[in-house]
């Protein structure tokens, strides 16, 4: 008797120590890895460009409970639109969101004068339609004056996987008063602006507060063997709407943990903004727009995405007082905005879209 309880101790202990082995080699961070030659030793800072489309799958019934990527559809509107401007000196992160419906030049296909010519303008949203990811891009960084190095795209089913794999590790994601722990759930929370106080400019903040929180529960994985899992099956459900690479994005993570960055310290910001009628030439309907607030962004630039800690500026993660510039006070719904032909105008915008020339290349 006294031998078998002899052996079971034994067995006890030695199970006890192999569970302690394998908890240092999963969670202990792992050395420290060489920076990868298409990250230049010039490169400073990191642009990346996170894109939310509003792509379904073509047949979710094939999706495998989540666990297989399948066809999506091939035109989308950018929904959710965030610059991740990541400083590699101090480090810094900083998260910039820009309202879908903002009114912007586009390469090649708006004929707007100036800055101020709305009616000659684009909603930022049909961008990604026209021209996809790479019209998007070339968008944005004409608008606000920066290089984007690398971009990201989630659609609803790959945030649905993403979601529903993250929160086994993670468990349920409270923000403030809301608790998310279902993967519609989660989506539905990103998505809706309709019944929100500031429509869109809400539904940024919303997103741009999910991410923070996501980033918090992850961070003390980063830089282990169970994180670099993590990550490469987030690469695994991306599939081809990423462009950076699983080396970058390990190195880049393993440098911030090491220059001891902390995740709470992240800035959020959304582009300062304010709803506007505006009668689009290109449709010759009034349709619901965003116009920019020049001053504002131009500050928030400087700040946010250039890390010039000098200029102030305005982070409009709250509803903040600014001074409006002049041509905020034209009247730019020249058409009647008639209530019942909603659905009429939006089939409308969507025939002009599909008839596009660029229309192809939006094609993923």
């Amino acid at each position: 008797m006294a031998k078998i309880k002899l052996w079971r101790l034994i067995i006890l202990s030695l199970t006890i120590l192999l569970m302690i082995a394998v908890g240092i080699f999963t969670f202990l961070p792992r050395p420290t890895r060489t920076r990868p030659s298409s990250l230049t030793d010039s490169l400073t800072t990191l642009n990346i460009l996170l894109i939310g489309k509003d792509a379904r799958a073509l047949n979710p019934a094939l999706d495998n409970g989540g666990k297989t990527r399948i066809p999506r559809e091939t035109n989308a509107h950018s929904d959710i639109v965030i610059i991740a401007h990541l400083n590699l000196n101090h480090p810094r992160l900083n998260l910039v969101a820009i309202p879908r419906d903002l009114l912007v030049m586009v390469p090649g296909v708006t004929t707007a004068e100036s800055r101020t010519d709305f009616h000659h303008m684009e909603k930022l949203t049909h961008t990604f339609v026209i021209g996809g990811e790479p019209l998007l891009r070339q968008t944005i960084a004409n608008l606000l004056g920066i290089k984007i190095h690398r971009s990201i795209t989630l659609d609803f089913d790959t945030f649905r996987m993403l979601f529903r794999y993250l929160t086994r590790f993670l468990g349920p994601l409270r923000l403030g008063k809301t608790v998310l722990n279902d993967p519609d759930q989660a989506l539905k929370f990103v998505r809706q602006r309709d019944g929100l106080k500031y429509d869109d400019l809400d539904r940024c903040r919303n997103t741009l507060n999910l991410i923070k929180t996501v980033a918090i529960r992850l961070w003390p994985l980063i830089g282990t063997r169970i994180g670099d899992f993590l990550l490469d099956q987030t690469f695994t459900v991306l599939g081809t709407d990423i462009d950076l690479t699983p080396v970058e994005a390990k190195y880049l993570l393993g440098y911030l943990r090491q220059k001891q960055f902390s995740p709470q310290k992240i800035n959020l910001a959304v582009l300062v903004s304010e709803g506007r009628p505006v009668t689009l030439d290109r449709y010759e309907m009034t349709l619901s727009c965003y116009l920019p607030i020049y001053p504002e962004i131009a500050r928030q630039v400087e700040h946010f995405l250039m890390g010039n800690d000098t200029v102030p500026a305005l982070d409009f993660m709250t509803q903040q007082h600014y001074s409006w510039p002049a041509y905020m006070m034209a009247n730019y719904n020249l058409l009647p905005n008639i209530a019942n032909d909603t659905l009429e105008r939006k089939q409308l915008v969507k025939r002009i879209l599909q008839s596009f020339p660029l229309q192809d290349s939006a094609r993923n």
